[in-house]
């Protein structure tokens, strides 16, 4: 399909360098913004030996109540492969309890266990304290409007 005129002037728009910033680019601050927070919740759950990505599970599990992998996976929004080696190495150290629906005995569904529900409040006040250093030069005004854009986006 050949290129069209509006086209051809957008690419060339585009490729001066007045008209385009890498540092102005939503995409690139949307992933910088997302590495620094996920390095300042990371740093908080090492000596856990939890990963942000196992943080979201549980917390989702905890305002769920249960949830199929599918239904986890979609909430989280990772892949079923990602979720599931999650709730694998989630349930062997004890923070997930699986149990197959009454109805459908192939479904399994996933809730958390007490010793999952007991590390709940420890892991919200360290994702607290990760999301206050990435907000942190932010005002608090800033911050809701920060929020109320990205999940207007979402």
């Amino acid at each position: 399909m050949p290129v069209t005129r509006v086209n051809r002037l957008d690419v060339e728009r585009l490729r001066r360098e007045e008209d385009y910033a890498l540092n102005d680019d939503i995409g690139y601050l949307l992933a910088r913004g997302f590495t620094e927070a996920h390095r300042n919740l990371y740093r908080r759950l090492a000596d856990l030996d939890l990963t942000p990505r196992q943080y979201v599970v549980l917390i989702k599990l905890f305002e769920e109540g249960e949830a199929s992998q599918n239904r986890l996976g979609r909430l989280a929004g990772m892949k079923p492969v990602t979720i599931h080696g999650i709730i694998q190495r989630l349930a062997a150290r004890g923070f997930i309890e699986t149990r197959y629906d009454e109805s459908d005995q192939r479904l399994s569904l996933h809730s958390l266990s007490p010793a999952g529900r007991a590390i709940i409040p420890e892991l919200v006040r360290r994702a607290k304290l990760g999301l206050l250093q990435t907000l942190g030069p932010l005002t608090r005004e800033e911050q809701a409007v920060l929020r109320r854009l990205l999940k207007k986006l979402f």
